[in-house]
């Protein structure tokens, strides 16, 4: 083979591979053109799902009684004098009781005495009075029968002898029935709380008072002002109110509530005499004695489990001072 022939040859055979190449390229570039774009998969929305409602229940109102407290029913004729264990009390509520006289609910939320007493029988009065506080622990010496029923459907936590084994003795230095006193200690327990009485400042205003006297037709009590002991002293019946541990008692704040007398449940004692029902639950005048001066007021109480408010003339709460506070329930 001549070069010339070589060259001729190895031309054809470029032109040939070009060929081919071309037709190849043309090949896949067509395919490329028709191949389909594929096909979109619809999405499916999420299903719809129903919003999980949440039932919350309503908090609980808070029951605004005060907390249980021991209360003990004292007796208060001249008999029962001096009294025991008085001088530990947070509080001392006095209410009429038949024939004019008057006894005493002595309040403990503290540290309790080692004796109370005289201890006296209960009154249809407490139990309305009482149902502002929650479970109180009620020690008395006994009820009328037609009082029993109203007693055990109440919340008090009745602590009489009948219910306690030990607690209660007699004093033999005393005449009877004015000689029974109780060991609290060997009642039932209530928490140790300092008195949840509104205390705070006293309003403006108020009269300078040196003494103020409560009278019930067979009973009175005095309250006279002391700087010395920055306390109102108290007597009754004309004579100082003392202890057999403190001597004398004393006073932070009096209140001078007047209230409503009803029949109630009809109760009469053995010489026939009504036994008075002091209302409570309304509303009515009320005297604040405090730091030397008298505030006049207005008291009111809803419902019985709800706890009285004091207020003066003008609307302005009528708080009570540090110290022992003692509440008189006189008739209107």
């Amino acid at each position: 083979m001549t070069k010339r022939r070589l060259i001729e040859t190895l031309i054809a055979l470029v032109a040939v591979v070009g060929v081919v190449g071309a037709i190849v390229v043309a090949v896949v570039v067509f395919r490329d053109d028709t191949v389909p774009a594929p096909i979109a998969t619809p999405t499916t929305p999420p299903p719809t799902t129903t919003p999980t409602t949440t039932t919350t229940k309503p908090p609980k109102p808070k029951d605004p009684r005060f907390p249980a407290a021991l209360v003990v029913k004292i007796d208060s004729v001249s008999e029962s004098r001096p009294h025991t264990g008085l001088y530990r009390a947070n509080a001392i509520f006095v209410e009429p009781v038949e024939g004019g006289y008057s006894r005493m609910l002595a309040m403990y939320w503290g540290k309790r005495p080692s004796a109370i007493g005289p201890v006296r029988s209960a009154r249809e009065t407490d139990i309305e009075l009482l149902a502002q506080f929650k479970k109180p622990v009620l020690s008395f010496s006994g009820a009328a029968s037609q009082l029993k029923g109203a007693l055990k459907k109440s919340s008090i936590v009745l602590a009489s002898p009948d219910q306690t084994s030990g607690a209660y003795y007699r004093n033999q230095s005393r005449p009877s029935p004015h000689n029974m006193f109780v060991n609290p200690a060997k009642l039932p327990s209530t928490k140790r709380v300092a008195s949840p009485l509104p205390t705070g400042a006293a309003p403006e205003g108020g009269k300078s008072t040196k003494s103020r006297r409560v009278s019930y037709q067979a009973a009175t009590y005095d309250f006279t002002w002391s700087k010395k002991h920055d306390r109102w002293l108290v007597s009754q019946n004309g004579s100082p109110l003392t202890t057999t541990e403190k001597g004398r008692m004393l006073a932070g704040t009096v209140v001078v509530q007047r209230v409503r007398i009803v029949k109630g449940l009809g109760i009469s004692d053995f010489a026939g005499s009504p036994s008075p029902v002091a209302r409570t639950v309304g509303k009515g005048r009320v005297t604040v004695l405090r730091d030397g001066k008298a505030y006049q007021g207005k008291w009111s109480r809803s419902k019985a489990k709800r706890p009285t408010t004091y207020e003066t003339t003008k609307g302005k709460p009528l708080r009570f001072a540090k110290g022992k506070v003692w509440v008189l329930l006189v008739p209107e």
